[in-house]
């Protein structure tokens, strides 16, 4: 029942070809860049980079810097341009930075503070950075709702 010659549940999941999964807790802070084949779920904060296959940003989750992902489903803060084939942003997302997708979809509620376009059109493929360039600024909700540059979707 127990023997060595089965595979651990990591092993099976790559051997399968099943996405594997990494969190990041609401109690971690990574200061540094991020990047990952697995799916990469973040309720904590990074300060850098991210680049993964699959992201899943938490409501409390804050990323403090670019994000490169084929699916991404961003809830939480995000401060940087974003770059995704699949983009869901939900109605608690507050996004300050550019976005460049394939597909996207906004949730009614959610903030976006920068310019979005399509991918095939601001010059992005999958082995290049994106163009779009965002300065880091430091996200304020009472700053988001005073500017004049906010874009809600209702």
């Amino acid at each position: 029942m127990f023997s060595s010659k089965q595979p651990t549940n990591g092993a099976r999941s790559a051997k399968s070809g099943t996405p594997r999964l990494s969190f990041i807790g609401s109690e971690v802070i990574i200061s540094g860049d991020l990047a990952t084949d697995a799916q990469l779920h973040v309720d904590g904060r990074i300060d850098g980079n991210v680049r993964c296959a699959q992201l899943i940003q938490g409501a409390d989750g804050i990323i403090s810097g670019n994000i490169v992902a084929e699916e991404a489903r961003l809830a939480g803060t995000v401060e940087g341009t974003v770059s995704a084939s699949t983009l869901n942003v939900e109605a608690t997302a507050r996004i300050l930075g550019d976005i460049a997708y394939d597909t996207i979809s906004i949730e009614a509620g959610a903030r976006i503070e920068g310019r979005l376009g399509r991918r095939a059109a601001s010059g992005f493929d999958d082995d290049s950075q994106p163009q779009l360039i965002a300065t880091p600024v430091s996200f304020s909700p009472s700053r988001a709702s005073d500017s004049g540059l906010v874009a809600e979707s209702r």
